[in-house]
């Protein structure tokens, strides 16, 4: 375990010397944290609610995402694709560590700074904009809420990871990660409530591991389900875990056998 703490730390580092680059990052989430605040605002202006949300909600949803998001989606795991085509993969065959798990912490880095960045950019918002949200303080929502959000980061981290896998098999690896992680983006709930789509198209999402990076999470919070449904959808969101895990691990094995090193 040390040595991916030490690469937690290294990680660390490496955001602090290309602050530029972080700040430019951050600099996007607040346009978009801004621009859903605005056109939420908007469309509740009228009634005070909107498909079933109230105002209130609806802000909480929109700064909710904007924490959840810093610390569910990560970028850092696109490098693994990187390394696979320009053969700087190699070097990590022959090290001691289980490449998984040492990316994971790599992103972990990442997703921490985010994280706090987030907190701070919400905090600051929510004063300025006066803005009202809802303080949730029923210890076990809080607990689920927790718990969900966890295993959304282990979701989304696997699906990402295996979309840098195609890079064993393909050059152009790159492509189909962005479409997916767009896809991502917007059937996990990020933008807006998955609910206020058309019932068919919300069935569908429910039945996708998709449902349980954003839009579970922000739900438990919100109080939209009771417990029954919240353990339900947990359990299933663990199910998905361990399904693509398994899934990840047949494609890492067979990757592996396909491997060139190329640009060595």
């Amino acid at each position: 375990m040390r040595k991916y703490w030490i690469v937690f730390k290294i990680s660390w580092s490496r955001i602090l010397a290309y602050r530029f680059n972080f700040f430019l990052g951050r600099l996007r989430n607040i346009i978009i944290l801004l621009l859903l605040f605005y056109v939420w605002q908007t469309l509740t202006l009228k009634t005070g609610a909107f498909a079933g949300y109230t105002e209130i909600e609806l802000m909480t949803y929109v700064f909710g995402v904007n924490i959840l998001r810093s610390i569910i989606f990560g970028g850092q795991s696109r490098e693994i694709a990187e390394e696979i085509n320009s053969g700087d993969f190699s070097r990590y065959l022959v090290c001691p560590i289980n490449f998984f798990w040492f990316n994971f912490f790599r992103e972990l880095a990442q997703r921490s700074a985010n994280l706090i960045s987030a907190i701070i950019e919400v905090v600051l918002f929510i004063v300025i904009l006066n803005a009202r949200i809802i303080i949730q303080t029923d210890w076990l929502t809080l607990l689920l809420f927790i718990m969900a959000s966890i295993f959304a980061v282990f979701l989304y981290y696997i699906i990402s990871y295996l979309a840098s896998l195609l890079a064993f098999w393909s050059r152009e690896a790159m492509g189909p990660r962005f479409m997916i992680e767009w896809f991502l983006e917007f059937a996990s709930g990020a933008f807006f409530p998955l609910n206020i789509l058309s019932p068919l198209i919300f069935w569908v999402l429910l039945r996708l591991p998709f449902f349980y990076i954003i839009y579970l999470p922000i739900s438990i919070y919100l109080g939209k389900y009771n417990y029954d449904q919240l353990l339900f959808f947990i359990v299933l969101q663990v199910m998905w875990i361990l399904l693509l895990g398994l899934i990840t691990n047949i494609m890492w094995r067979s990757g592996l056998k396909r491997y060139s090193g190329e640009g060595i």
